[in-house]
């Protein structure tokens, strides 16, 4: 028969399972800020190439004119993909 070591949690390390659903939500908002923010900052200095700025203009112009590209269906429906 196999046994089985368990280690125990240190006492200052919160289980998720013992959090509120405030202290849960500013913990995964803490960590999505923290990654967002590694995110970002690798591209810092980086310029975007002039057709990129083109197209990102456009889309924005359309999308505030109220034109919106293709539903999610026609493009599962375009690869196959069953939802």
């Amino acid at each position: 028969m196999a046994s089985t070591v368990t280690q125990k949690r240190p006492r200052s390390e919160p289980r998720v399972g013992d959090m509120t659903l405030n202290e849960f939500r500013a913990m995964m908002n803490a960590l999505i800020d923290e990654r967002l923010s590694a995110w970002v900052d690798a591209d810092a200095g980086l310029e975007l190439r002039p057709e990129v700025i083109e197209r990102v203009t456009r889309q924005r112009s359309e999308y505030a004119a109220g034109k919106r590209g293709k539903s999610l269906g026609e493009i599962a429906n375009k690869y196959g993909v069953k939802l």
